[in-house]
């Protein structure tokens, strides 16, 4: 004889979409949320957590139609505000974007999320320094932000602010010495500056364990061929054009770091 199986409680339903989230498995999520939407057509939880899985599965326009049903229901909801306008960033809304994060910041003047994303959309709109500004208050109210410390780093590269740049690398290196993406963003300010046996050094630790990682190597063949280490620089170049070919062809020809070698019949026959 079969038992029916208990109604699961829309809390267990959420929780259940919550992990299904956490492992990418978004869609599946999605009819868990659902499920619990049915019961409870109001519950903010599984209207903010479809939401989410819902930018993740690039449907925007979706995702924003949920956190909005969330503002019906609780307009100072400054979370789903915040999101609202992270959905329109990746729409390409970046000016409307700003103003959902101007929103969020009015009702929680310390929300340092909005802050970041309003951040990225100014830099995205070219406004540099008002994208550090942004940058700025999310490191005041959270000084170890990692992202916001490497976004802020980045920005600073974009401005020529090597230096500036430079000790945001150092900060995040000082919570997280293994960080192999900023190690390679801290090869390539020390070569924007010129120091190039310093920056060989970085894109060495990040090579040690992605040895493969043609953006890496082609950074180290730029900095050998400055030192006037040609043999080693294009024994590199060869390496990353395997992984990466046109691309790094490409990358290559227009390069000021490989002026000297443009006449080298090796180089020539790389890039060609």
């Amino acid at each position: 004889m079969k038992f029916f199986e208990p109604t699961k409680s829309i809390d267990v339903l959420i929780s259940e979409g919550i992990s299904l989230s956490k492992l990418n498995k978004h869609k599946d999520a999605i009819s868990f949320f659902d499920k619990a939407l049915k019961t409870d057509p109001q519950n903010v939880d599984a209207l903010y957590n479809k939401g989410l899985a819902l930018t993740n599965l690039n449907k925007n326009r979706d995702a924003i139609s949920c956190f909005e049903k969330i503002l019906e229901i609780d307009p100072k909801h400054v979370a789903a505000i915040n999101n609202i306008g992270n959905a329109l960033a990746e729409l390409g809304h970046y000016e409307q974007a700003i103003a959902s994060y101007d929103k969020s910041l009015k009702i929680k003047p310390d929300y340092a999320a909005s802050f970041y994303n309003k951040a990225i959309a100014k830099n995205k709109l070219g406004l540099h320094d008002e994208a550090i500004s942004c940058l700025d208050h999310t490191l005041e109210l959270e000084p170890l932000n990692i992202d916001a410390l490497i976004y802020k780093g980045l920005v600073l590269g974009k401005q020529k602010k090597h230096e500036e740049a430079l000790v945001c690398f150092d900060n995040v290196l000082k919570i997280d010495r293994q960080h192999n993406e900023v190690l390679f963003y801290k090869g390539t300010e020390l070569a924007e500056i010129g120091r190039h046996l310093d920056a060989i050094s970085a894109f060495d630790i990040v090579l040690k364990e992605h040895p493969k990682n043609g953006n890496v190597i082609y950074a180290k063949s730029r900095s050998k061929a400055e030192i006037g280490e040609i043999d080693d620089s294009l024994i590199l170049l060869a390496e990353a054009i395997s992984y990466y070919g046109k691309t790094i062809k490409n990358w290559a020809i227009k390069d000021k770091s490989f002026k000297n070698l443009k006449e080298d019949l090796r180089f020539r026959a790389l890039v060609r």
